[in-house]
């Protein structure tokens, strides 16, 4: 794979997975990443357990740091502010996730920066945006996915609402970020500006809402909890086999059609369900009418007939399943990189970009404090 962004040094300022997600997928398409932690390290080494066996190496610190060089700096301590700025002179972007009252305190906000480094690009994540009142709150991805709705929208609908299994609000913002830095690196090279990128994750959270979001800005409607199923298409859920879970997303009428016919369903006879939005209008009547095709076909019966007839369906797996069961088969995304202080091989996904069906990945493994 080229080595993109090789000629970009970037210095990651942040901690938890926003902001390390970003830099690390700039260093898996080849940007020198120098992590800049405090003499502690960086809390997210210590977010476990699992950890990493013999270390304090945390899954969560692992996920989100790989190629990258560390160095711990006490920013009170008056020479390794020397030291940072030394940095800086050489650096093309800071990526950071200090609480605005710390940037202050610190001297590094973007007018600081901007105004004693005029070519460093800035890249900032922050809970909310620095122009809306609630600027100044703190924020983590839990309480910006219930901030911003996506708890509502999530889990079943007689159940509370619920987190994403994930950090979605984080990893959305991390992708953002790192889309906001490269066009920022666009810019500076045609311009020779430098610019100040901003993702709050209480915005990237409402992005991340899309139809979902568009919907209730047409209607004015709040959305409803559907558990797995779709509110916009029908059927798109998941259906109880006589053997496990199937899940299945019918994405055209053409695509009914067919599963109508298997199912025994007589469209002659139900006209409104030979289109989307009467399958959505009547999804009360028709959705246990397929529960009950399902119940009496196996899991293998059921992506049989799916894969025939170009129908999107698989089974509910779980992850261990995926990365240990599936992997080249289903995708192939698990790697190992090599971790210069352990001596060890370390299994880590790769980055899903792929170019001339190459992956997008760095060879080495997230650094250990002070590596």
């Amino acid at each position: 794979m080229p080595p993109f962004l090789s000629h970009y040094k970037i210095l990651d300022f942040t901690r938890a997975l926003a902001g390390p997600l970003a830099t690390q997928l700039l260093a898996d398409l080849g940007a020198e990443v120098l992590k800049i932690e405090p003499p502690a390290g960086d809390p997210t080494r210590g977010w476990g357990p699992p950890f990493e066996p013999g270390t304090d190496e945390s899954a969560c610190f692992r996920a989100a740091n790989r190629g990258k060089r560390s160095i711990a700096l006490d920013l009170g301590d008056e020479g390794c502010r020397a030291l940072l700025h030394e940095l800086m002179v050489g650096a093309d972007v800071v990526v950071e996730n200090f609480a605005p009252e710390s940037a202050e305190a610190l001297g590094l906000t973007w007018e600081c920066i901007h105004d004693r480094y005029p070519k460093l690009i800035v890249a900032s994540v922050r809970s909310y945006a620095s122009d809306v009142p609630a600027s100044r709150r703190p924020g983590h991805d839990l309480v910006l996915q219930a901030e911003s709705g996506m708890m509502s929208v999530t889990g079943d609908p007689s159940g509370p609402p619920t987190r994403a299994g994930f950090p979605a609000v984080e990893l959305a913002a991390g992708l953002y970020l790192a889309n906001g830095i490269q066009a920022a690196m666009l810019h500076r090279e045609r311009t020779g500006e430098a610019l100040h990128v901003e993702v709050p994750l209480m915005e990237a959270a409402l992005a991340s809402l899309a139809g979902v979001a568009s919907a209730a800005l047409m209607t004015g409607e709040p959305p409803a909890r559907m558990g797995n199923a779709d509110p916009h298409l029908v059927p798109c859920q998941t259906f109880a086999c006589a053997d496990g879970d199937l899940a299945l997303g019918c994405a055209s009428d053409r695509q009914f059609e067919v599963l109508a016919m298997w199912a025994g369903i007589n469209l002659e006879q139900e006209p409104v369900w030979a289109t989307n939005p009467g399958r959505v209008a009547g999804r009360d009547r028709l959705v246990p009418v397929l529960e009950a095709h399902f119940r009496g076909t196996t899991l293998e019966q059921a992506l049989a007939f799916c894969e025939i007839h170009a129908i999107p369906a698989a089974r509910v797996r779980t992850v261990d399943d995926v990365l240990f069961r599936e992997a080249g088969s289903l995708h192939q995304l698990v790697t190992t990189l090599y971790d210069m202080d352990g001596g060890r091989m370390v299994p880590m996904l790769a980055a899903p970009i792929l170019f001339n069906d190459e992956r997008a990945r760095s060879r080495v493994a997230p650094p250990r404090l002070r590596e």
